[in-house]
């Protein structure tokens, strides 16, 4: 893969996490499980992790920063966690399981790709994260974490 190539591919991922970031910021504001919250929260900052450390890695292949905007696919995934979100926990955690499922789809088909070796590395480690987040999501939502605390 050439460097442009790789750049480019980069810079879809910066902009992948950073739509996952205005996704976690809605569905945080309605969860109220505070295990729950306080997990999602760092998911959050991890997303925040990679959108620097991607950042950096563009950087060291020559490219450019990526503007950090939201773009209509971005607007729609957030305006669509807001909605579910609004409607609680379990919506909130269902809004994110299908932002996750997005956010592993990509970055499994970036861990596919011939890539340099740091970038390589850096992206698996990334899809590792995202893998965690996806398995914490659907066993939160399999477990009905919600009623366990109407319960409690």
């Amino acid at each position: 893969m050439d460097t442009n190539a790789v750049i480019a591919l980069l810079r879809d991922l910066v902009h992948l996490d950073v739509d996952a970031i205005h996704a976690y910021d809605q569905a945080i504001k309605n969860i109220d499980v505070e295990p729950v919250r306080v997990q999602l929260e760092r998911f959050k900052g991890e997303h925040e992790r990679h959108v620097t450390e991607l950042t950096t890695a563009i950087l060291d292949l020559g490219g450019t920063a990526p503007v950090i905007r939201r773009d209509l696919k971005g607007l729609f995934i957030e305006g669509m966690t807001a909605l579910r979100a609004a409607m609680g926990t379990e919506q909130s955690l269902r809004a994110m399981q299908t932002n996750e499922k997005l956010t592993n789809k990509e970055y499994d088909k970036a861990a596919k790709m011939a890539l340099p070796a740091r970038v390589d590395e850096l992206v698996r480690r990334n899809y590792d994260d995202e893998r965690r987040h996806l398995e914490y999501v659907e066993d939160a939502i399999a477990r009905r974490v919600w009623e366990q605390v109407r319960h409690a």
